[in-house]
């Protein structure tokens, strides 16, 4: 698992960044959450002898998050542009 410590401490102080970040998440997760390909990850579990199906916020996207945070992208482009790119990089 990548470290998401930067994601999780700019998310938990709120503000206009924590907010955007916020923004930035949801929007990525409702982009490509019906996505079979390039969506959210899937995973099961064996929990109390039943195997439980999901999906969550796939791992290669932590890194990208935490470098716009580091990078300052989150205060030169607007949300929707951040998940652009996100998901533009996706397709290569």
């Amino acid at each position: 698992m990548p470290d998401t410590s930067r994601i999780v401490a700019t998310l938990g102080a709120g503000g206009e960044l924590g907010d955007k970040l916020a923004d930035v998440i949801t929007a990525l997760v409702r982009k490509v959450g019906d996505r079979e390909v390039g969506g959210l990850e899937t995973y099961q579990v064996v929990s109390f002898g039943r195997t439980v199906n999901g999906r969550r916020f796939p791992a290669r996207w932590w890194p990208r998050l935490a470098k716009a945070l580091e990078t300052g992208a989150f205060e030169r482009m607007s949300a929707r542009m951040i998940v652009d790119v996100m998901i533009d990089h996706d397709s290569f």
